[in-house]
């Protein structure tokens, strides 16, 4: 009886063992880093630097809290040098997560998109920056003004899952995205 008990405990320490071994780990996510803070700095040919910023107190992705907006005031019909900056303004000194993003420039890209597309108020991308691939990055880019008026432009931060497509427009995931009011004058 003893040994009947022995060789079944023994059994179901084995199948136990064997049956745990199969078990696979969940895979851990990957920690996405806070971001609070679009910054476009913005430099023009006439010596204008000026950086305007869109600050989302509980970073971008989280239940907002307040949130505070700066206008883009630029000259009509002129160009720009301008890089896109990302922070996370809750750390102590403050964080610049862009440094991070240019390490991984082959998965994010930096877009912009004008309300209107063309006319008073609108502004474009002349030229901007490439990955390693020779793709799209966009973080330092050349924006053009058009004629007097205004509107808005939408900066989005965003992040793939593997390598860039080169054809198809898939996203994985919007890092950050501030729509900032433009004034032309």
């Amino acid at each position: 009886m003893k040994n009947n008990f022995l060789k079944a405990a023994l059994l179901s320490a084995i199948f136990g063992l064997a049956f745990s071994a199969c078990k696979k780990d969940p895979a851990k996510p990957v920690e996405q880093e806070l971001i609070t803070t679009v910054r476009l700095n913005v430099m023009g040919n006439d010596g204008f630097a000026q950086s305007f910023s869109y600050k989302v107190e509980n970073g971008f992705g989280n239940s907002p809290g307040s949130i505070q907006i700066d206008t883009l005031k630029l000259m009509a019909n002129t160009s720009y040098s301008v890089s896109a900056q990302v922070l996370n303004e809750k750390e102590t000194p403050p964080e610049d997560v862009t440094l991070e993003v240019i390490q991984e420039m082959d998965k994010h890209m930096f877009t912009y998109l004008s309300t209107p597309i063309s006319g008073a108020g609108a502004v474009k991308v002349a030229t901007g920056n490439m990955d390693h691939n020779g793709m799209q990055f966009y973080q330092s880019i050349t924006l053009e003004t058009g004629a007097a008026g205004s509107g808005q432009l939408k900066v989005t931060l965003q992040h793939f899952a593997g390598e860039k497509p080169s054809t198809a427009f898939v996203l994985s995931e919007t890092d950050a995205e501030a729509i900032f009011p433009v004034i032309l004058q």
